[in-house]
């Protein structure tokens, strides 16, 4: 019999019909839990299933050397101390790609929402009305993604998903990685390589798709955004550590930049004294933002369950675990 403690809750689990193997002895915490909560929870169990933001601390890692494997619930691994756990042979897994379906569909409508200004488009309709909203929008111009150049800053499962949506729309895609594909690979994708700085420099719309590391945090800076055209659409649904927020303010305000759309902003939840959330109204209508949902559709949900109990199942059963992210065999 098998013992899992999961922060992901009962609930999500009957939401989307998935059930545990007969015999095995599952126990749910609530998130945001201590230390001594998890450590009290899981100090018998085999399996840890953590919510995408749920923090699993050095300490609390330690104190449960008994774990055969620790699993996030969907893409992101940062919030788990993946060296502990790799010190005491612990794999930690997550979940990915699971979700590239999703978050491709959404970052394609975060670009269109932010290149034609839907979100202030509507809320100008509403409070300033229809005449007054076209006649400014008529003057100001709108333009179509078709002919513009995309740039984007990581080519992972996510960033070829949104290439292949974006095929056919006659766009040009240009890519940095810090793992460049091969010409073979590039080619199919119908996309050219081009270093950080000159992708900064000639893209009309920049999507990021990096995960959090000390050399992507604060990617998107004062200095970066001052290398982009004064045109260019930021476009985020990575982590919302990659844009330096005051930096960002800066670059609206000032016209350093024309606009972004934000699925992901740090912190997160986002606080009522958020700096995006006090701006001018000339900054505002520059800003298209969602709460961090764009991986989060019910059919996403669903595989991540699926794909997590799978995972517990293959080392029950004496296999490997897939997508190990800290580098234990």
């Amino acid at each position: 019999m098998a013992i899992v403690v999961s922060s992901v809750p009962e609930a999500r689990f009957q939401k989307f019909n998935v059930s545990w193997p007969e015999g095995w002895e599952v126990r749910y915490i609530p998130a945001p839990y201590t230390d001594e909560q998890v450590i009290e929870a899981a100090k018998d169990a085999d399996y840890l299933l953590i919510g995408s933001v749920d923090v699993l601390s050095e300490k609390a890692i330690r104190a449960l050397p008994n774990l055969k494997l620790i699993h996030t619930e969907g893409v992101s691994f940062d919030k788990v101390s993946i060296d502990a756990a790799a010190e005491l042979g612990i794999p930690v897994c997550n979940n990915r790609a699971v979700n590239k379906e999703a978050v491709g569909e959404h970052c394609v409508t975060m670009m269109l929402a932010g290149v034609k200004r839907v979100a202030y488009l509507d809320r100008s309709i509403r409070e300033k009305g229809y005449a007054a909203t076209n006649t400014e929008f008529v003057a100001a111009g709108l333009h179509e993604i078709g002919g513009m150049t995309v740039g984007m800053i990581g080519m992972g499962a996510i960033g070829k998903e949104v290439v292949a949506r974006l095929s056919g729309w006659n766009t040009t895609m240009v890519y940095y990685d810090p793992f460049r594909m091969t010409p073979e690979q590039e080619k199919a994708l119908n996309v050219e390589y081009k270093d950080l700085d000159e992708l900064f420099a000639i893209s009309d719309i920049i999507s990021i798709h990096v995960p959090v590391l000390p050399s992507t945090i604060n990617m998107i800076n004062r200095e970066s955004m001052q290398k982009m055209k004064n045109s260019v659409l930021i476009v985020n649904n990575s982590r919302g550590e990659i844009v330096n927020n005051d930096d960002l303010v800066w670059a609206l305000e000032n016209d350093i930049i024309g606009g972004a759309a934000l699925d992901t902003i740090a912190p997160e939840p986002m606080p009522d004294d958020h700096v995006l959330l006090h701006m001018s109204p000339k900054a505002e209508a520059k800003l298209t933002m969602t709460t961090h949902i764009a991986g989060r559709t019910d059919e996403a949900f669903a595989r991540m369950l699926v794909w997590a109990k799978e995972n517990f199942l293959r080392v029950e059963n004496g296999e490997k675990p897939i997508n190990v992210t800290n580098g234990v065999k």
